[in-house]
């Protein structure tokens, strides 16, 4: 089961950024909703459980951070590509674009429950910074598997 939203992890990110997604409401990355609406999570485990699964699933994914603050729950990711491709622009020419993002999370809570939440995001396209995200492509194909990774990790964790 890991593997399944580690792959989805991978792979499903290509669609966060694609012509698709124009059909949905979208968010400005510096609205509070986005996050609280979206990107937000409790588990029934240790606030201490929920920041060591969360660092896992990032360094699981080969996502290195830029900030690692256990003692405060806070971690930030550095920058990372979610997604490479080639297309074929309007003069035939081939045409490399380059997707990256990069997460802001804390984690709070108790000794029985916790709280993962992202409280800022920032997305690119090649060298050029995205100021809003669909949230309906954004969860299926970003952020969701990050969350069901950590839930994975905490349920393998305790069992």
């Amino acid at each position: 089961m890991k593997k399944k939203a580690l792959l989805g992890f991978a792979l499903a990110t290509a669609t966060f950024f694609s012509g698709c997604a124009m059909m949905q409401p979208k968010k400005m990355l510096d609205d509070p909703t986005l996050y609280d609406e979206y990107m937000t999570r409790s588990f029934e485990y240790s606030s201490t459980a929920c920041y060591e699964a969360t660092k896992k699933t990032f360094a699981d994914n080969k996502v290195a951070l830029a900030k690692d603050d256990p003692e405060n729950g806070k971690m930030v990711t550095e920058k990372y590509t979610v997604a490479s491709y080639t297309q074929r622009d309007d003069q035939k020419r081939n045409m490399e674009n380059n997707q990256y993002i990069k997460f802001w999370v804390s984690v709070s809570g108790d000794e029985s429950s916790c709280v993962i939440k992202v409280t800022k995001l920032k997305a690119w396209m090649n060298t050029q910074e995205l100021t809003y995200v669909y949230p309906k492509q954004g969860g299926p194909s970003l952020w969701d598997p990050i969350f069901n990774s950590i839930k994975d990790q905490l349920e393998d964790d305790n069992n």
